[in-house]
């Protein structure tokens, strides 16, 4: 073989190992073991581009006069390098899909030729790395290094596997649901009042859900006579443990690709419904949507000892605004605490007053039987504040 055939033949392999190995860097498929892949490769290149120049200088030594042999060996170098190393990279990283099979392919066929002979190559040296604890993630968070919005994202991070669904569902009691019993006009004007992509279908009861209308579908149907939404728009419900863990529950909803569980308790009852929109905003917050009407406080102070709380309010936090211990453990809402010592289910539109021990709570609206807006005086010493012009105050 002639001298310029031999160093063009280095140049083409030294073109190939060096998109090969660009190739391998990005590769997924075999990242654990990606390092022995580009060792073998830079190896082979570094090898091709010695052998290479030194061919090229041997080649041209004769045609060149000695002093000019030293400018043309560093030219040689740089546009070796170039054309043969640097630019096929980049190409390779700019055409990576149309040349990513067919060069791993390539990449593992020379591993295996070359494994007798880069043996050495298998021992990988590794930094020793230095485990952090969650209490100095923690730590480095709280010390102010860190925006508020990454912060409450790391914090929702290492709060997630351990967050029961049942703490971001949809109780039952909000949940609206379309029953088997009623007509196809009551559907469509439950469908369009709500603007719910999703809805559980139930036979008697919200415990007995028999699947998941998409009105998606609904709204592609020619008819919705009930049978033929049934048929074409309902879904199989996916029932989940109101006691399963919400990444758990991600990772379901991924592999049998669904957006939409129904909760049960330990009975076979509908605890509630959570959606993979939940599951996000557990993660990143409350995620704001144009068509969302802005929901008050469920928490509002009047003055020192005046509140004005709503029934869906989580007894905890109502217990940490107040500054008193409520002592209902049988009880996840301020509505349903109070509903526990008025002792029975109210009118619809009805207002009332409960006298408790700590504090009068005066309620200005109840919807579906449910609390809504409550006046709450808070009983100082044992004496009551709220005096009669407060009283006729809250009933305006």
């Amino acid at each position: 073989m002639s001298l310029p055939i031999l160093i063009l033949f280095t140049f083409i392999l030294n073109i190939l190992f060096s998109m090969t190995s660009s190739i391998v860097s990005t590769n997924k498929e075999i990242e654990d073991e990606s390092y022995k892949y580009q060792a073998t490769l830079k190896w082979l290149s570094l090898c091709m581009e010695i052998f290479g120049i030194v061919m090229s200088v041997i080649y041209l030594q004769p045609m060149i006069h000695t002093p000019l042999l030293y400018v043309v060996v560093l030219l040689l170098v740089y546009v070796y390098i170039l054309l043969s190393d640097l630019l096929p990279r980049k190409f390779a990283n700019v055409h990576l899909n149309q040349f990513e099979k067919p060069f791993m392919s390539i990449a593992k066929g020379i591993q295996t030729l070359c494994t007798p002979f880069t043996f050495f190559l298998r021992f990988e040296v590794k930094k020793e790395q230095e485990d952090y604890s969650e209490e100095d993630i923690y730590e480095v968070i709280n010390s102010g290094g860190v925006e508020p919005s990454q912060k409450e994202f790391i914090e929702n991070l290492f709060e997630f596997d351990d967050t029961p669904v049942e703490e971001i569902c949809t109780h039952r009691s909000e949940v609206v649901c379309l029953y088997l019993n009623d007509d196809k006009e009551t559907w469509k004007k439950t469908i369009l009042e709500n603007r719910h992509t999703l809805y559980p279908v139930c036979d008697e009861d919200n415990d007995d859900v028999v699947g998941i209308l998409d009105t998606r579908d609904y709204f592609r149907l020619d008819s919705i006579e009930q049978d033929n939404v049934i048929n074409k728009a309902m879904d199989q419900p996916f029932f989940i443990s109101q006691n399963m863990k919400a990444d758990v529950l991600l990772k379901e909803m991924k592999i049998k690709k669904v957006y939409f569980a129904v909760l049960l308790d330990e009975y076979g009852g509908m605890t509630g419904i959570v959606t993979l929109h939940d599951i996000i905003e557990t993660l990143l917050g409350e995620i704001q949507e144009d068509d969302d009407i802005d929901e008050p406080d469920p928490i509002q102070q009047i003055d020192a000892d005046q509140f004005r709380i709503y029934g869906q309010a989580d007894i905890e936090d109502v217990e940490k605004a107040l500054g008193i211990s409520l002592e209902d453990e049988d009880c996840d809402t301020f509505g349903g605490y109070i509903l526990n010592h008025y002792g029975q289910i109210p009118d619809e539109g009805s207002h009332f007053k409960v006298n408790l021990d700590l504090m009068d709570v005066y309620v200005k609206e109840v919807k579906n039987h449910r609390i809504g807006q409550t006046i709450v005086q808070i009983k100082r010493n044992g004496e009551e504040k709220q005096n009669e012009s407060t009283e006729k105050r809250n009933r305006d």
